[in-house]
């Protein structure tokens, strides 16, 4: 359940090489306040559920910079559309230490079975500039460790190779396949 079609996209392409189809479902969600990713997509995929009756997969991600105490975290979103990747790289414009990470947080819920919960993350660092036209949100800065380039100038196999989001989907995939086969 997601109204960005970024994240839709990068699950399809995730799932679809195991046999796993799903579909977009654009509903607004329901947002508990919270600086845990788990609590906020398990409750949101819990109220989805029961609201459609179907089973409902829900994704909460956040930017999480060390030197700014975790800041944005949970309310990247927010953040993002309120200063921006510009305004973000001001409130570290000073700051030699750059090391933040992205995480992801999945929850499967459905009217009859209990939730389950994967998460992802990747390490990195945040840029000095914007680099790169593809991706979303704060991926013209942020470098995953290991590379040398962001998210933004990578493309999408770039990006699925070391994407948060994609090794919390690998992990739902594997129990996926584990217990419904």
């Amino acid at each position: 359940m997601t109204q960005n079609r970024h994240k839709y996209q990068e699950a399809r392409r995730t799932l679809d090489p195991f046999g796993i189809k799903i579909r977009m479902l654009a509903s607004p969600k329901t947002e508990i306040q919270s600086t845990n990713l788990s609590k906020i997509a398990k409750f949101a995929a819990e109220e989805a559920a029961k609201k459609y009756n179907r089973t409902v997969l829900l994704e909460d991600s956040g930017l999480f910079v060390k030197v700014l105490n975790g800041f944005p975290g949970p309310f990247s979103s927010y953040v993002h559309d309120t200063i921006g990747v510009r305004g973000l790289l001001r409130l570290m414009a000073r700051q030699t230490r750059r090391d933040a990470y992205f995480q992801a947080s999945l929850a499967v819920a459905s009217p009859r079975d209990s939730t389950q919960e994967f998460s992802g993350k990747v390490d990195g660092t945040i840029s000095h500039k914007p680099a790169g036209k593809q991706g979303f949100g704060f991926d013209p800065i942020f470098i995953p460790r290991g590379a040398r380039k962001t998210f933004a100038q990578g493309g999408t196999e770039f990006k699925d190779k070391y994407s948060h989001r994609a090794i919390a989907f690998r992990k739902l995939a594997l129990w996926y396949i584990r217990t419904k086969t």
